[in-house]
């Protein structure tokens, strides 16, 4: 099962009962984050929004809206990502060195279950390979075609679809998994630049093949309870 950008504190209000619903649907042996799994729009390269809140809230409103995600699933692989890293590059640019800093799963108050990856390559039930990277390219199809094997992105929040190439060596798939962050939230206000528009949803991988998991919305903006 894969977690797709959920952008805590600024999740879509229906994040976790969506998630829940896929992990009771198909009771997944392995489960992977794509990455920004925190906001952080606080501390952003880019300015952030003056309406939103400090630096502290945002973290302490993170951490305590993570929790239910901690409990449901203890042991998951967390790619890293533009957003999580945000406390990293906002310290390298201002010289602080990382061992100043406290650890990433401490910092979010994560279990010890949570383990965080550069990238990461997972055989499948069927024995072949996929890998999984936060993003890192839009090109449909190229990240899988250039490694020879399956592939999984996150970052891409306008992108939940599968693309299917093949070569002698067999059949592979391309996978964006969508995002879980709230459209409608200030944080979020940089999508408004952009025609095409965030698609809820993510993704899970049975017997070696994907499939999408859209959330389904109603004109509230709230999910429809249906998968």
């Amino acid at each position: 099962m894969i977690i797709s950008d959920t952008h805590f504190p600024y999740q879509h209000p229906d994040t976790i009962v969506f998630l829940r619903a896929i992990k009771d649907k198909y009771r997944p042996d392995k489960v992977v984050h794509i990455g920004d799994e925190i906001d952080g729009h606080s501390i952003s390269m880019h300015t952030p929004d003056p309406e939103l809140m400090s630096p502290g809230d945002e973290f302490k409103s993170a951490i305590e809206k993570l929790q239910p995600l901690y409990k449901m699933f203890p042991n998951v692989d967390v790619i890293e990502s533009n957003h999580g890293s945000l406390v990293y590059r906002r310290a390298k640019k201002y010289g602080l060195p990382a061992f100043l800093i406290k650890s990433y799963r401490a910092m979010i108050n994560a279990p010890k279950g949570w383990n965080w990856h550069f990238d990461l390559t997972l055989e499948m039930s069927d024995g072949n390979k996929v890998y999984f990277t936060h993003g890192k390219t839009s090109r449909v199809g190229g990240l899988s075609q250039s490694l020879g094997m399956s592939s999984v992105q996150g970052h891409y929040h306008e992108r939940l679809e599968i693309f299917y190439w093949a070569n002698p060596n067999g059949l592979f798939f391309d996978l964006r998994v969508g995002c879980l962050a709230n459209d409608k939230s200030l944080a979020l206000a940089y999508n408004n630049t952009n025609l095409k528009r965030p698609i809820m949803g993510t993704a899970v991988i049975i017997d070696g093949q994907p499939k999408l998991c859209p959330m389904l919305l109603d004109k509230k903006n709230r999910w429809t309870g249906k998968l």
